[in-house]
């Protein structure tokens, strides 16, 4: 323990490669307790919503909820109606003062300040009623959150509930499960580069040390006493850093807090991890980084006299990379086939056990590429890198891997955006783009009339049903239904308009309520109609006379300036019914896919710094632990420019070289999530852009930069080192 203190208060190299530990540690702890908080603060915002999910499954509850979004001036507003189906009280969640009866509106605070700023035709009225308070922050998603709760004598579309409460709440649940999914594919990816970043703060200056504790062996010492001296040297540096991260943990929560999520920031206290994961971290660390300083000394303790030669790589590394392909795919089909807290872990395990298999198979190709251009050298500094890749593959590539898993996470990122941009939430064309149609209508619609001048169209929806099968008609008066829906061509005369004639002639309605059934006359004339959305036919209401007056879906063209007064009149006058608007369900969908990109962005902006930052430490330590042998090059008239060329290619020969490879296998990864993921959601496409390849060239010039913190240190070698020495 002496002569370690004494070694970290005597040797400069010593201090300085402590201090870098320390560095290396504090910025792997404080990212890995981000990534951690991630999953917690999810989960908060869960917990503070469930009382929207507060569903039953019987038929009768103590209060009826109808749940749809709203939207105003490019927001989203979250819209509760909900009436009181017998007598007592109700219960409610942390934040809702009461229950709201029939004429009483309860909003949150920014849709107050909203309402009150906006004018009533085109907001307010959508929430009819007095405000009788405001909702907490305990009930809503993020701070500037739109939500209305709205009390009515009766929800016509309404589900049963027991109360507007219920108990923890599940974030998996969130648009399928599929950010539940993603936030996991970004702790694996994430945290790998971080690993790699410990490991290479902990090999710093390890072959100096290598040399002095081999010498202390023959001198001696006990295996035990090496390994003590190595932990306390490692474990100064571990500590402090260690430390450092979880104080510097905390006011990063604070900056992350700010980041939007499914439209909002925030709340200050969501993004903070659990005291016992902080403690974990903050003790697994250290022992992490003194473990893989302990477990290279294996040659020191056991063949002092061998400790300085070169390690071999097999080739059978390569294989890895076959088998942690296969662990993936099996966790693919697994999660296709399963659900549950485990449906995804087979998929975790595959992804990260790619990861390291690309770590794994580094030296071997880095072997490889130094072999081809020993043979093959036309310049000195061609030939000194190349002797070091083929002769310490290991070593050469220590710098290499952080930026190996940044581009193999870009090309996977850059592989599912296109495709999880046609599966997020999308507006089709069934109707027109000025239209707004309200489904589920059980309503009277005299109050709609009364409440705009806008054309009113009313439909009647359902299956004609055939070998049970049904195809999904919509019925109306075609002049009418023509303005809202898209590729209605109408003619003189009753007819159905369809692609092809209908296989049967038996309709039934397919609305919530009662069921309505109807048969079409024998013969009738089916003209071409050119829809491309979820309506299959459209049948004049001729010749279907028995549901004339049924109405199960509304219709109102608009205009850029009637439209939100519209929208309005219809929320206000139809409460509960489902609105198809295309600039809301827009809206809803370019919101997730900004919370996709920014994700992507964020994460890809982390995983390149921490590669740089690896490859930078791992190159500066490969100069400080080769320090005699580049003083001896000097002493011997290499010019300082020849060993600066060869320490940047030996940092972007690998690199270039395992990029591809990692770029390829983050192709295949990112094809196999999208595959998981149009399972989840039922749709989507899998598209390929040529960007996918673009994280190569971003690694090779990471590579570079981090090769460039090489020249400092190297220019600080005289040949007076290896006199030294």
């Amino acid at each position: 323990m002496r002569i370690a203190l004494a070694v970290l208060r005597r040797d400069r190299r010593s201090q300085v490669a402590t201090v870098l530990v320390a560095l290396g540690v504090m910025i792997a702890v404080s990212l890995v307790l981000w990534l951690l908080a991630a999953p917690n603060g999810l989960q908060a915002r869960a917990d503070r919503t469930a009382w929207r999910e507060a569903l039953s499954q019987s038929e009768t509850g103590a209060i009826s909820i109808a749940a749809n979004k709203d939207s105003y001036g490019g927001k989203l507003i979250e819209r509760f109606d909900v009436a009181r189906n017998e007598q007592g009280a109700v219960p409610v969640a942390k934040g809702i003062p009461k229950f709201p009866e029939n004429g009483e509106v309860l909003l949150s605070p920014a849709l107050a300040d909203l309402v009150h700023s906006t004018p009533a035709e085109k907001l307010g009225n959508r929430f009819p009623g007095r405000q009788i308070g405001l909702l907490g922050p305990e009930a809503l998603k993020f701070p500037d959150e739109l939500v209305a709760v709205i009390g009515h004598e009766k929800v016509e579309n309404g589900f049963p509930a027991p109360g507007l409460q219920a108990g923890r709440g599940s974030y998996r649940d969130d648009y399928h499960g599929m950010l539940y999914l993603l936030t996991r594919v970004g702790l694996v990816v994430l945290v790998v580069p971080c690993l790699v970043l410990v490991a290479s703060a902990a090999r710093l200056t390890a072959a100096k040390r290598e040399r002095r504790l081999a010498a202390l062996r023959l001198a001696g010492a006990s295996p035990r006493q090496v390994v003590v001296m190595t932990a306390i040297e490692t474990a100064v540096g571990a500590v402090v850093g260690s430390v450092l991260g979880v104080l510097l943990a905390q006011p990063f929560s604070h900056v992350t807090a700010e980041v939007p999520w499914e439209g909002g920031t925030w709340f200050p206290g969501d993004f903070v991890p659990d005291p016992a994961v902080v403690a974990g971290v903050a003790v697994l660390a250290p022992v992490l980084v003194v473990a893989a300083a302990i477990m290279g000394l294996r040659r020191v303790v056991n063949r002092p006299l061998a400790a300085q030669e070169k390690r071999t790589v097999r080739s059978w590394r390569l294989l890895s990379i076959v088998g942690a392909m296969g662990v993936f795919f099996l966790g693919i089909v697994y999660a296709q086939q399963s659900g549950g807290d485990s449906q995804f872990t087979v998929v975790l395990l595959g992804l990260g056990a790619v990861a390291f298999a690309l770590v794994l198979a580094g030296p071997v190709v880095t072997a490889q590429v130094g072999r081809f251009f020993v043979g093959r050298w036309r310049r000195p500094s061609t030939l000194l890198a190349g002797r070091r890749l083929s002769g310490d593959p290991v070593a050469a590539f220590r710098g290499s891997a952080g930026v190996v898993i940044a581009v193999f996470t870009g090309s996977m990122a850059l592989t599912m955006l296109p495709g999880l941009e046609s599966q997020v939430p999308y507006r089709d064309s069934t109707w027109q783009e000025s239209a707004i149609v309200a489904e589920q209508v059980t309503h009277d619609v005299t109050p709609l009339r009364l409440a705009t001048s806008a054309p009113i169209v009313t439909m009647f929806d359902g299956l004609i049903k055939s070998e049970g099968r049904g195809t999904y008609v919509v019925v109306g008066q075609c002049a009418e239904v023509s303005k809202v829906l898209t590729g209605l061509t109408c003619q003189p005369g009753p007819a159905v308009y369809a692609p092809t004639p209908l296989a049967g002639n038996e309709f039934t309605s397919s609305g919530l309520g009662r069921t309505v059934t109807a048969k079409l006359p024998a013969q009738y004339e089916t003209r071409p109609f050119a829809g491309a959305g979820r309506v299959s036919a459209f049948i004049d209401r001729d010749l279907l006379p028995s549901i004339a007056g049924e109405v199960s879906m509304v219709g109102v063209p608009t205009t850029s300036e009637n439209r939100d007064a519209v929208h309005t009149a219809l929320v206000g006058t139809l409460p509960g019914v489902r609105l198809v608007d295309g600039e809301q369900r827009g809206l809803y969908g370019d919101t997730l896919m900004a919370d996709l990109e920014r994700a992507t962005v964020i994460g890809l902006s982390i995983a390149a710094v921490l590669g740089g930052i690896g490859a930078a430490v791992a190159a500066a330590g490969s100069v400080i632990d080769r320090r005699r042998t580049f003083g001896a090059l000097i002493a011997a008239g290499t010019p300082i420019r020849v060993l600066g060329h060869a320490l940047r290619r030996e940092v972007m020969l690998p690199v270039f070289a395992v990029t591809i490879a990692a770029c390829g296998a983050g192709i295949v990864v990112g094809f196999g999530l999208l595959t998981l993921a149009r399972g989840m959601v039922g749709r989507g496409e899998m598209p390929f852009t040529p960007w996918v390849v673009a994280p190569v060239g971003v690694g090779v010039v990471v590579a570079l930069v981090a090769a460039l913190a090489c020249g400092p240190v190297l220019r600080g070698i005289s040949p007076r080192d290896y006199a030294a020495e």
